[in-house]
């Protein structure tokens, strides 16, 4: 066999198992029913309004287009790619779960 084989089969098996710890947290919701006003503004006025990326965000009617479209609970809580630069705790995707699941109530 080539002598570059083996090293690049161990280099991948390395990247495998490095990329296969980086799974994306199962947020579960706990059967709470969170309102924006109550519990999720302080939680998107603290992660999606202070970098500038999102300045429509600073409301329920601002968020209004993400969440009928589906770009919330895809980016937040299946990809988890938001906040840029930045993650969610647990408790916090719980949460957001949960607020989701009851069809984003505002109060």
């Amino acid at each position: 066999m080539n002598k570059f084989v083996y090293p690049l089969l161990f280099g991948a098996a390395i990247l495998l198992t490095l990329f296969s710890a980086c799974k994306k947290y199962n947020a579960k919701c706990d059967g709470s029913n969170p309102t924006y006003n109550a519990e999720v503004k302080s939680i998107i006025n603290a992660n999606c309004t202070n970098s500038g990326c999102h300045p429509s965000y600073n409301s329920y009617n601002g968020l209004r287009a993400i969440l009928n479209n589906g770009n919330f609970s895809k980016e937040v809580l299946e990809n988890q790619s938001m906040p840029q630069g930045g993650s969610l705790s647990n408790s916090e995707l719980d949460l957001l779960q949960c607020w989701h699941e009851n069809g984003y109530p505002e109060s």
